[in-house]
């Protein structure tokens, strides 16, 4: 099973996307691995039910996954932690409404 991660930007009847979508495993080790750093929303975001986040909470997770990416403990998953930053930001960055959802495919 995958997980996806996607930030839209319009409106719920005319958006566009960015996604990532990480390996089965990946967004596991992510969760705790940032669960270790006593990081809050991250961990709060475990796979089950789908997640949605707003613009502001969408900084606050490309702020905790650049944590952990800094924190070095998963430099096997870099180029993911960078997307799922990346992602993140351009949610967060949209002059207009904006939306990330994160859920297992």
């Amino acid at each position: 099973m995958v997980v996806e991660i996607r930030a839209f930007r319009g409106t719920r009847r005319a958006s566009v996307y960015r996604e990532h979508v990480l390996a089965d495993g990946a967004y596991d080790r992510i969760v705790a691995a940032a669960a270790r750093r006593g990081l809050a929303l991250l961990p709060s975001l475990a796979r089950g039910e789908p997640h949605e986040l707003d613009k502001r909470s969408s900084r606050r997770l490309a702020g905790e996954t650049t944590d952990v990416r800094m924190s070095g403990e998963l430099p096997e998953l870099d180029r993911d932690l960078v997307a799922i930053v990346e992602v993140a930001r351009w949610c967060a960055r949209s002059p207009g409404d904006a939306w990330l959802r994160i859920q297992a495919a």
